[in-house]
């Protein structure tokens, strides 16, 4: 009945955190529908949104791990490849199943296709370059988050071991943004290097109770609010994928930090609405597979010429606002598929894991009690 109790009470989630990750997940899709609206037909609410969602919501999902990771502890290298390096080749072998059936619509090659997507699949770099080590023809788009996320949680874990981790982090951080400048290898090794420093600040701002700290002192909110403000305002790029933090770094960096803070404080405000927190909660919670399922989509589909044809249907309405609103809906209910496919779901939905180790707890509680009680 112990381990019941001790089991039940580390299934306890931090719902304001999940509400978080909801708000997050949401801008990364309507950060990629502004990117390609912006690309079919330049506008201002594309570009807004653009500088919005771009200025902390990769960084969010980091800051967030390393808020819940213990480095000093072993790397559990089963775990981390389950739900980071399997995700990433189910979510790749989809796209390639995918752009091979698309050019048979088309009537193109399929052995090309496969071909070439086959090498993006395998190099795993975020977006185009011409620093890669071979020819690359496209970007494996989103999931290179995976990548670098096994990259960064592994070398946390070996810097939490060494003297001075402070100094071995920063370290990590400037070589992969300066070698980035030179050369992409692959599998997002440096986009890893560089966020390791975000898993850092999480972890740090967990040991510090940070979060304890800005409640005592509120002003802290108002000085965060604008200087994530400023960093939207001034947007000058930033993409954690290929180590670009734009014409102002330091400010992108710091205003990421400041945003992070920010969507944790509304969603705390969330947290206690009866409506707006449940959903955006359980999004948070199939967030991994809500960002799997719109990297198949977003690679497969051709967003390009769809766009055209809701332009051309609803001329009045912003086309970033269309196409989220089209996109949207195919990964909610992608993902829900996913929920139901069994083994796999697991790696997708971590929380189906304790879920499943609970119910073992409670059966085994059950059967070491006698009879008679």
């Amino acid at each position: 009945m112990f381990a019941t109790v001790i089991g039940l009470w580390r299934m306890q989630r931090i719902r304001f955190f999940d509400i978080a990750k909801g708000i997050a997940i949401l801008a990364v899709i309507l950060g990629h529908c502004a990117i390609e609206a912006n690309l079919c037909i330049p506008h201002r609410a594309a570009q807004i949104a653009i500088s919005f969602c771009f200025s902390f919501h990769m960084p969010l999902f980091f800051i967030l791990a390393g808020y819940f990771m213990h480095p000093e502890r072993a790397f559990r290298w089963a775990k981390e490849s389950r739900q980071l390096l399997c995700t990433y080749a189910v979510t790749t072998l989809c796209v390639l199943v995918g752009v091979t059936c698309m050019a048979t619509l088309h009537h193109e090659s399929r052995a090309l296709a496969l071909q070439t997507w086959g090498m993006t699949a395998l190099y795993g770099n975020g977006d185009v370059s011409n620093l890669t080590l071979w020819p690359v023809g496209f970007r494996i788009g989103a999931i290179w988050f995976l990548l670098a996320m096994f990259w960064a949680r592994l070398l946390l874990h070996i810097f939490a071991k060494l003297p001075h981790t402070v100094f071995w982090v920063a370290a990590c951080f400037v070589f992969g943004y300066i070698s980035s400048r030179y050369v992409c290898l692959p599998w997002s090794v440096q986009s890893g290097m560089c966020a390791v420093a975000f898993l850092y600040l999480g972890y740090l701002a967990k040991k510090y109770d940070v979060l304890g700290r800005v409640k005592r002192i509120p002003y802290i909110w108002v000085a965060a609010l604008l200087i994530w403000i400023i960093d939207v305002v001034s947007f000058g790029g930033m993409s954690m994928a290929m180590n670009d933090y734009g014409s102002h770094p330091v400010l992108a960096v710091v205003g990421s930090m400041a945003g992070t803070l920010c969507v944790i404080g509304i969603s705390q405000l969330l947290d206690h609405m009866f409506l707006g927190g449940g959903g955006l909660s359980k999004l948070g919670q199939a967030s991994l597979a809500i960002l799997c399922v719109h990297l198949v989509e977003d690679d497969v589909l051709p967003w390009q010429m769809y766009l055209g044809f809701l332009r051309a249907a609803f001329p009045h309405m912003p086309l970033v606002l269309l196409s989220f609103i089209v996109r949207l809906p195919i990964d909610l209910v992608g993902a829900a598929l996913l929920y139901r496919v069994p083994v796999i779901n697991e790696w997708f939905y971590p929380q189906l894991v304790k879920q499943r180790q609970l119910r073992r707890s409670k059966a085994m509680s059950q059967a070491c009690v006698p009879c008679g009680e």
